[in-house]
């Protein structure tokens, strides 16, 4: 039974890297690409035991990093820190409630621009136009990691019955 869900767990990662990789470049606002990983790890790590889903997750972070070489092993790092504030902070939480899983994308979306912004000043100097980048992706990935996270949540609570007859 684990292994069955941690093949889909990992079916579902793959799925999602496809999608940021291939996808999302496309829906870039003034260079800002948001990262559908946001919505995908805070649904994860608040449906599945966090000590499954980190393995998966560096996995899934180090075939991200390879495709952006200038980064390497940025995401990865990103990825693994957010999960595990994600599982300590909902832990005290009510597991079932979507408000707090609505503030926890919210947070997880400032606090990874937050951490990104020191790589991307060295690498792209400190200015004011960094900043503004920083804070409108964190909108963005805001936006988009709640309509991921909400459309992993319809898609689970869906009940499928396929009889014959």
């Amino acid at each position: 039974m684990i292994y069955w869900l941690i093949i889909r767990t990992l079916l579902s990662g793959v799925l999602f890297l496809y999608l940021q990789v291939l996808f999302m470049p496309h829906l870039a606002i003034g260079g800002i690409i948001p990262n559908l990983f946001l919505g995908w790890l805070v649904y994860q790590v608040w449906r599945k035991p966090v000590n499954m889903i980190v393995p998966i997750i560096f996995l899934l972070g180090l075939c991200y990093d390879i495709t952006m070489p200038e980064t390497l092993g940025l995401q990865t790092t990103l990825l693994v820190l957010l999960a595990v504030g994600i599982d300590v902070f909902h832990r005290p939480l009510e597991k079932d409630s979507y408000i707090t899983m609505g503030i926890t994308v919210g947070l997880v979306s400032l606090a990874y621009s937050i951490l990104i912004f020191p790589v991307y000043g060295f690498l792209a100097g400190f200015s004011g136009k960094l900043i503004l980048s920083l804070l409108g992706l964190a909108l963005y990935n805001m936006v988009v990691s709640a309509a991921v996270t909400l459309i992993l949540v319809l898609v689970s609570n869906l009940k499928l019955d396929f009889r014959h007859g």
